[in-house]
């Protein structure tokens, strides 16, 4: 590793495998990180993520030859190719699910097949060679292959989790990492402790079909949504499932899967079904409603995860701990995009403080990665400090002049009204109090899968007509999904129940809603269970976006407004002023804020 004696130290991660990302570290501190999707405008893009890493390193101005190390993600990584026909490819699916029937002859060749390691549990399912990896890598950048280092997956999750929380550094203090997904690497989960010293794994859990992230994805799949992609939509239907079908379904999937410890020190989790799963669901939840299996799924989801974050707790009894005897926890991994259950979690008496990763699936590995490498991979026993994650807004700009250009290029101001405004911020506000839905493009895009209001789309949280109108003239949502709401900081106990004092900035919690959160936040709370999942906004994360909702404040007497991330339905949260235009034309939004310019469909009311 290059000292940085002449000038920075700059770690480049990147995640080559199921929403390729890269990340930029200079003295510890993300500079930049962005997913490939961003850029291809395909959701979900794998691969080595060439156009996030060219945007980089020519934001900070340097090349490949001023990294002091590459930093990639996992020693396994699926080609591509699969990822694309697994998630995307219907007959493919079947056939991997074991939906489609299979003669005994060709049952019989499949298992030879296997026994002779020349064929998978479906057609394409290889990895990518790390050679190859390596060498992309190294032509790409014009770096010799001796500096890429291969983070391990469950290791850079760990490392994410730690050094991006407020919880890294100090002297005594340390804390319980815990992290857990479908796989990686051939884990799904691990225990750890991480402080000065470094992180220390305790445990982990073999990879299986039975990994609570795989049980969610087949869950997923039962349901007839996409793996990888609309697990969210399962969380946000379950609170629809009424007890006595909910429990008709707990009980044929509780049947399947289980948590075991049979030591201290080998967490398992594994299926206790020895068929085809998917033909075990399809032949035993016959006749369950949809929301029946999601309120199920829900339910055991959270059991077994609370039970095994218990008893991570437990292995890491004594070193854990702050100085203040405080109970810390940092997550990460998949499962924990799963925010129902992390608000099970932080209710926990054994918890303390918690900190979800934002975005914590594989696309923040190139995060962690790069932490881990700059804290820990030099290899002569040095620690260097990384600076904790605080704002998102990591990814591409918007300046006024590409704002103008945009607006030039696509001849949008051919069709419809364009103005400028000294302060967009306050006409925006004055549109939201009047019922009117906009769409909010400004500053750096956000990394991950939260929009936090500068690729967003904001409407009144207290007029309750937004929600059919974003749902079905802008974003073609699913009626069962709920919205979230970005709160002023000060105001965040007037509408949410939190006795420990959270702070959530990232959307990656639910709170209870107070009853004033309900009457004013009413589009913005789940309509059937009442929790709300917001982003906290605090003045220094994005003064802007602050000053707006202070605005629309003043104007209504609320502390909030609703936001929704800004995409057209299938596509990647847009990035270019050119993908806001694309998708306002494409779309029945009626304003677009792109910068200091608003684009109307229609006039409105001047002030």
């Amino acid at each position: 590793m290059k000292s940085g004696a002449d000038g920075p130290v700059y770690i480049l991660g990147i995640s080559d495998s199921h929403l390729a990302t890269a990340c930029l570290l200079k003295d510890g501190e993300v500079v930049g990180c962005v997913s490939e999707e961003r850029f291809t405008r395909v959701k979900n893009q794998s691969a080595y993520p060439g156009r996030s890493v060219e945007f980089l390193l020519d934001h900070e101005k340097i090349q490949g030859a001023d990294l002091s190390a590459v930093a990639l993600a996992g020693h396994e990584a699926m080609n591509p190719e699969w990822f694309e026909r697994v998630t995307r490819d219907d007959g493919y699916i079947d056939e991997y699910l074991g939906i489609k029937k299979k003669s005994p002859i060709r049952r019989k060749a499949r298992r030879m097949g296997q026994k002779l390691n020349i064929s998978g549990e479906a057609g394409g399912k290889t990895l990518t060679p790390n050679e190859e990896r390596f060498q992309k890598i190294a032509d790409h950048l014009g770096i010799a292959k001796n500096n890429i280092y291969i983070i391990e997956h469950h290791t850079a999750h760990a490392a994410a989790a730690y050094y991006a929380s407020p919880f890294a550094g100090g002297d005594m203090e340390t804390t319980a990492v815990l992290t857990n997904d479908a796989s990686g690497d051939g884990l799904c989960a691990t225990w750890n402790t991480a402080g000065p010293k470094g992180i220390d794994r305790i445990a982990a859990s073999p990879s299986a079909a039975g990994s609570l992230g795989s049980f969610y994805s087949l869950i997923t799949q039962y349901l007839g949504m996409r793996q990888l992609e609309h697990e969210y939509k399962v969380m946000g239907l379950a609170p629809y499932a009424p007890d006595y079908g909910k429990e008709k379904s707990y009980a044929i999937l509780r049947e399947m899967i289980a948590f075991e410890r049979k030591n201290r020190e080998a967490p398992e989790f594994r299926w206790k079904v020895r068929r085809e799963r998917f033909r075990h669901l399809m032949e035993n939840l016959v006749r369950h409603r949809f929301d029946w299996v999601a309120g199920a799924a829900q339910d055991l989801f959270e059991e077994l995860l609370l039970e095994w974050v218990r008893a991570g707790i437990e292995a890491t009894s004594g070193a854990a701990s702050g100085g203040g005897g405080e109970r810390r926890v940092a997550l990460s991994g998949g499962v924990f995009m799963n925010v129902k259950a992390n608000q099970k979690l932080s209710v926990l008496d054994e918890i303390d403080k918690i900190f979800v990763l934002p975005s914590c699936g594989d696309e923040s590995n190139a995060i962690g990665a790069a932490y881990w490498f700059h804290a820990e991979g030099d290899g002569g026993g040095r620690k260097r400090s990384c600076v904790p994650l605080k704002a998102l807004y990591l990814g591409r700009g918007t300046s006024e002049e590409g704002v103008t250009r945009a607006i030039e290029e696509t001849g949008v101001g051919g069709s419809y009204s364009v103005r400028r405004f000294d302060d967009i911020e306050a006409e925006v506000a004055r549109l939201l109090s009047i019922g009117e839905v906009v769409a909010r493009v400004k500053g750096r895009e956000e990394f991950g899968a939260r929009a936090l209001g500068n690729r967003s789309i904001l409407a009144n949280p207290k007029d309750f007509r937004v929600v059919s109108h974003i749902n079905k003239m802008i974003k073609s949502r699913d009626f069962w999904m709920p919205f979230a709401p970005s709160i002023l900081d000060r105001r965040v106990g007037d509408y949410v129940e939190n006795p420990k004092g959270l702070f959530s900035p990232y959307m990656m919690l639910t709170f209870d809603s107070t009853p004033l959160g309900r009457e004013e936040l009413s589009a913005a709370c789940h309509p059937y269970d009442g929790t709300l999942r917001p982003q906290m906004v605090e003045n220094s994360y994005n003064p802007d976006y602050y000053r707006l909702i202070e605005a629309f404040e003043g104007l209504t007497g609320i502390g909030g407004v609703l936001n929704t991330s800004y995409n057209l339905h299938g596509e990647p949260i847009i990035s270019s002023p050119e993908d806001a235009i694309h998708a306002f034309e494409n779309s029945g939004l009626v304003h677009l804020a792109l910068g200091q310019h608003l684009i109307s469909k229609k006039p409105t009311a001047s002030r």
